[in-house]
């Protein structure tokens, strides 16, 4: 039995929890998950306010159930999985993302964001490429899938490709010291000196403490004499 979502109870509890009252909106909803035992949303939103308050065990429980009763449930796998991320389950979490992207037009798009995080952190890089490739394709303007895209260009020594990625990056970030570095080490490998030295330094000036853009310079400037 599904609750019906004019009803007084439901309404009280969302106000509950739209107002920031999330200790009594969690009470209110487990009420009403005993009440109704079929209503998936009714989980989602438990797992989601549990997750609010910090218990990602009882969350993940609750999007799990949430999932028992409805499989295809785009907006709980992609929960499960950030859940799962924080509670450091990252093979569990790949698997939640994974379920999420092949639904038919209804995966959440962010989840190629953590199939590419969390592939990069196992080190499968080939996977993780693949994620950031589709998150770029699926949404353009994504900063994120281009920063991490042009560092897996960067380990395929693709550094034209890179450097097309990390200009772009600039443009909408041009305080991001690391996109400068990146830019550097992009040129240094093309063997771009001039390029690659102001590169470095433009990123002392953001970040003076940055010892790895020191030490490139100094392989640059420090040149011993013969």
């Amino acid at each position: 039995m599904h609750i019906d979502h004019s009803h007084p109870e439901y309404f009280e509890a969302l106000e509950l929890y739209m107002n920031g009252d999330r200790n009594e909106a969690k009470k209110t909803f487990e009420d009403l998950v005993v009440k109704y035992p079929r209503d998936a949303h009714l989980f989602l939103l438990l797992g989601n306010i549990r997750y609010t308050l910090g218990q990602l065990g009882a969350a993940s429980t609750a999007y799990e159930s949430a999932l028992a009763l409805q499989p295809v449930f785009p907006q709980a796998l992609f929960k499960l999985g950030v859940c799962l991320v924080r509670m450091g389950k990252l093979h569990e979490a790949l698997r939640a993302f994974t379920k999420n992207v092949e639904i038919p037009k209804e995966g959440h798009v962010m989840s190629y964001y953590w199939i590419g995080l969390i592939n990069n952190f196992l080190g499968d890089d080939e996977a993780s490429f693949v994620a950031y490739n589709r998150l770029h394709e699926e949404s353009e303007e994504s900063m994120l899938s281009d920063f991490f895209l042009a560092q897996l260009h960067l380990k395929r020594h693709e550094q034209t490709k890179a450097l097309d990625l990390l200009q772009k990056l600039l443009k909408v970030t041009p305080d991001f010291a690391e996109v400068h570095y990146l830019i550097g080490v992009a040129y240094s490998e093309l063997h771009k000196n001039a390029e690659a030295i102001q590169k470095f330094r433009d990123v002392l000036k953001l970040d003076p403490d940055d010892k790895r853009a020191k030490n490139a310079l100094d392989l640059y400037l420090n040149v011993p004499s013969i």
